[in-house]
């Protein structure tokens, strides 16, 4: 075959595709191209037929700088009509792409979005795996749970991590026992993200496992237990939670004192009176809201003592504990007969 032959066959080529593309192109939808010119921000390279409509000069090559976020705000404010392009788009070639599209679903909320989602679970690149199960935690469809509880066992960290978030905002209870069970996982991150989704179920089949995680040797993860009690609000929380008002760790400490505020439970005045001579200051200040919650007038003369602390905050906290524990006493004397 001469070289004059293989330049035209060569062109002919590239003329088909190209006629192709502007064919694909002028059939699609105008919501259609709006998706594909955002997908291709995100796109690592064009295709094929893309590059050669960029290098003659009858194409763009519309990648940008742009976070994916912000690309995915952009495709979600399409509405619905973005949906179908967006789950064919999970299949695309580029990861780049299929990232994004999961991140858009889930933010447009269409529970047609479900399903495809739950066959990206299965991606074979872990970011698009990672991506689908936020994704379908934002979503909150009950179909989602079980493929999320088989991802807690995904063999990439970060997907591990977003599936046990994504279970607590689902809410559902079936999600308790799996989760339950990561509380013990040898990823201190997991045992974090496993408390926090737990605080979140609300389940109280939980408060036993979370009172154990109060010893973890993560700080993080003893902190998130505290936190998750608190949300419980089941009474068994509150010795393991006094006992957190002084862990070695601030933030257990101050987490633990959160909680016991939400817990509003008598016994733990006393030890929230002993925190407000807390090393930290942090920590300090929270006790002096949380007595004033409780309206234990036993915080009073202690809370007095705060008055002239050097640090504004702890003052703040301390004047208006004292104005909320004085006009409870003052409101139960005047229901005195």
């Amino acid at each position: 075959m001469t070289r004059r032959r293989k330049k035209l066959l060569a062109v002919l080529a590239l003329a088909v595709l190209a006629v192709g593309g502007f064919a694909w192109y002028w059939q699609a939808t105008a919501v259609d191209r709006q998706v594909n010119a955002l997908l291709d921000e995100r796109r690592d390279w064009p295709g094929l037929v893309e590059r050669w409509l960029i290098k003659l000069g009858l194409g763009k090559d519309r990648r940008t700088d742009r976070a994916g976020y912000e690309v995915g705000e952009d495709l979600a404010k399409l509405g619905p009509s973005a949906v179908p392009r967006l789950i064919r788009a999970l299949r695309d070639s580029d990861h780049g792409v299929r990232i994004v599209a999961a991140w858009a679903l889930g933010k447009l909320g269409d529970p047609r979005g479900v399903e495809p989602l739950i066959a990206a679970l299965k991606n074979e690149d872990e970011g698009v795996r990672e991506w689908a199960a936020v994704a379908l935690g934002w979503l909150g469809d009950a179909r989602a749970v079980e493929p999320l509880i088989a991802a807690l066992k995904d063999e990439d960290e970060s997907v591990r991590l977003d599936a046990a978030v994504a279970l607590g905002e689902l809410g559902d209870t079936r999600a308790v026992e799996p989760l339950i069970l990561a509380l013990k996982d040898e990823d201190g991150l997991l045992r974090r993200n496993a408390a926090w989704a737990l605080g979140n179920l609300g389940d109280t089949h939980a408060v036993e496992p979370l009172i154990a995680a109060l010893t973890d040797e993560n700080e993080d993860v003893r902190a998130t237990a505290a936190e998750a009690l608190g949300r419980l609000g089941d009474a068994r929380g509150v010795e393991p939670l006094t006992a957190a008002l002084t862990d070695e760790n601030v933030s257990v400490r101050y987490s633990a004192a959160w909680a016991l505020g939400k817990l509003g439970d008598a016994r733990a005045v006393r030890p929230l009176i002993a925190a407000l001579t807390d090393e930290n200051v942090s920590v300090r200040y929270h006790a002096a809201v949380v007595l004033g919650k409780l309206g234990d007038p036993r915080a009073i003369k202690p809370l007095e003592k705060l008055l002239g602390h050097e640090d504004e905050d702890v003052r703040t906290a301390a004047t208006e504990a004292l104005e909320q524990l004085r006009g409870q006493s003052e409101g139960k004397l005047s229901e005195q007969p």
